[in-house]
């Protein structure tokens, strides 16, 4: 092989080399597969773990004592019940009384 054989022929070996080392050392990206939707929390769901996580807390000695229960079920016992007609006073145009809450006999007198 004479010598300027030999340096194409080097020069093809390197440079097809150096070429082909970013094809050998790259590989397709992976997909992850995705995690199915996952389905939102109730509001009970998460209080109910929130109070799981706090171990040491006595929340429900502390519920007792405030009764948050009681008032848990007056409020399931209100949202049953229908909401009663509440008797309305139309609204007295003019002056108005405080003491009496009533509307004065006479208009004042205009000056």
């Amino acid at each position: 092989m004479s010598m300027s054989t030999r340096r194409t022929w080097l020069g093809w070996t390197l440079g097809l080399g150096l070429g082909l080392l970013p094809l050998a050392c790259a590989s397709t990206q992976h997909r992850e597969a995705q995690a199915p939707a996952r389905i939102q929390d109730s509001a009970p769901e998460k209080v109910a773990a929130q109070r799981a996580a706090a171990r040491g807390l006595d929340l429900e000695a502390d519920d007792a004592r405030w009764g948050v229960e009681a008032a848990q079920e007056r409020k399931r016992a209100d949202r049953k019940q229908p909401p009663a007609a509440q008797a309305t006073q139309p609204t007295p145009k003019g002056p108005v009384d405080l003491k009496t809450g009533a509307a004065p006999a006479s208009p004042p007198p205009s000056q």
